[in-house]
């Protein structure tokens, strides 16, 4: 049954961002925060949380920055990517210089699903899980494409930015992201001069980024693109600036005139009111509710406190995943996991590593409507009931029997070889559901199954509905072989709606 939206009158503005009570600290509200903030809520996690404070959890989910490390043939790839591209420019011979170009975007390419496994087996390591969801939402704010950008490292160098982020103030944050090579790549600043200004990062910053659509003019953004000019990209690698094309005559942007610099600019932007609340409502969106937001009075007063604390991301972060408006029942089992956080939650929850096959994996992201480092535009992903459709339901249960599917070595072509013998050298050779893996349930009988699978995978909205079926599925088909009717049980709970939703 769902539960009514919380209301001022109901849950006192004053209190929404209060820290839930220790009282209200249990199993359902820690599986809750565990499936919000991360992937999953295994039995072991959700007893780990339990035997702290709330506050605690968050300190261990977003702590120091754990960084992802680059790989040596990526960091390679980076440091001669230079001196190779224009060695390859300058070959005379057309036929001759396209080779050379070919291979270097033949090796981009390679490098690139490389780095989506590497990434997906980074996040799904549930110590990393929070930090790695955090940059999966900053880079739906701060949106890059790859399909643009193209060089892998350009991708993991503003990932890492992202990451880093989160121990920012947003102001702070802003101002990285404006000098990162991919998003001057991204948005154009490396063709934004004194004499010929670019605006698409200045309507983005104030549209996507900071402010909102409808909160500044179209002569705020000419302004402003004025104080972006002169960013470049030295060496294809790295930010430069280059004083001799910024513009450093006066700008007047939101009424107010200087020689503003694309910093002053951002600064600027975060005096204005809707700058305390807009990203507040992007974070709502992407971990509270795919529904209708939270009350405005509780929005606009969240956005006091966080403007007070000089928009500090971890103020913000502990704030909004221990309050009590966070944990109200109406907000628990209704949002809809995004494709990454549905693989990512199924190998969490069967304990299994990410397929080392990029192929494969970068297809079923694709499939279920979230290719990696390619969100259909400049707004991002829509998340929530627009992961659904008949294409990508489809594409999560192929998933699903995936993994339950044992693979055959003899057809798999030499590049997914090398990868499996790579991922066994390095003990992440576990990522297909075996037999063994369902012997301790099988000792249980159809009550203690049903109760094991809906507190394990699903959440308790949907568990008085789901419980009783499978107690009749598996009563019904117990004269088949028990492993084949287990497993088919399984596979069966995590292709329903219920394990869809968070």
């Amino acid at each position: 049954m769902l539960k009514s939206l919380p209301t001022p009158q109901i849950l006192p503005v004053k209190d929404a961002w209060k820290p839930l009570p220790l009282t209200h600290w249990n199993t359902e509200t820690a599986a809750h925060l565990l499936r919000r903030i991360g992937y999953s809520a295994t039995p072991t996690n959700v007893q780990q949380a339990l035997n702290g404070p709330i506050s605690k959890t968050l300190a261990k989910a977003f702590g120091a920055v754990k960084p992802n490390a680059k790989s040596p043939e990526l960091r390679k790839f980076e440091t001669e990517f230079f001196d190779r591209s224009t060695e390859a420019n300058r070959i005379k011979d057309r036929e001759e210089r396209r080779i050379a170009q070919r291979n270097i975007r033949r090796e981009s390419d390679h490098l690139f699903r490389q780095y989506a496994v590497e990434w997906y087996r980074f996040a799904r390591e549930e110590a990393n899980s929070p930090q790695e969801k955090f940059v999966t939402f900053l880079h739906d704010v701060f949106v890059i494409e790859q399909r643009k950008i193209r060089e892998p490292f350009m991708l993991f160098n503003y990932e890492q930015t992202l990451r880093e982020g989160i121990q920012l103030n947003y102001p702070d944050l802003c101002k990285r992201v404006s000098r990162e090579p991919a998003m001057v790549r991204y948005l154009d600043l490396n063709q934004s001069s004194a004499r010929k200004p670019n605006e698409n990062f200045a309507r983005e910053l104030f549209e996507l980024f900071i402010l909102g659509e409808g909160n500044y003019t179209e002569d705020d953004i000419k302004e402003a693109a004025r104080a972006f000019t002169g960013y470049r990209i030295k060496k294809r690698t790295e930010f430069a600036y280059y004083n001799k094309i910024h513009d450093p005559s006066p700008k007047t942007v939101f009424g107010k005139t200087g020689p503003w610099t694309g910093d002053d600019i951002i600064d600027l932007a975060f005096e204005k009111p809707t700058a305390r609340t807009y990203f507040i409502q992007e974070l709502l969106k992407f971990y509270l509710t795919d529904g209708d937001l939270p009350h405005d009075d509780y929005i606009r007063a969240l956005g006091d406190l966080w403007a007070a604390r000089n928009f500090n991301l971890k103020y913000l972060i502990q704030t909004v995943f221990q309050s009590r408006l966070f944990h109200h029942p109406a907000y628990r089992g209704n949002l809809v996991k995004s494709p990454i956080h549905f693989y990512l939650g199924l190998c969490q929850d069967l304990q299994i590593d990410v397929t080392p096959f990029s192929g494969r994996t970068l297809h079923a992201m694709r499939t279920m409507g979230q290719n990696f480092y390619n969100p259909p535009n400049v707004r991002g992903w829509l998340y929530g009931q627009n992961w659904i459709n008949s294409t990508t339901i489809s594409g999560r249960r192929q998933l699903v029997d995936y993994l339950f599917t044992p693979v055959n070595e003899k057809k798999l072509n030499g590049n997914d070889k090398k990868a499996l013998k790579a991922a066994r050298e390095n003990k992440y050779a576990n990522f297909q559901v075996t037999p063994d893996r369902l012997g301790q349930l099988m000792k249980l009988d159809p009550e203690g199954i049903a109760d094991h699978l809906t507190t394990y995978f699903i959440t308790a909205p949907s568990r008085d509905t789901y419980r009783p079926a499978i107690i009749k599925l598996i009563e019904e088909n117990k004269d088949r072989k028990p492993y084949w009717n287990l497993r088919n049980t399984v596979i069966g709970l995590l292709q329903s709606p219920a394990y869809n939703l968070c």
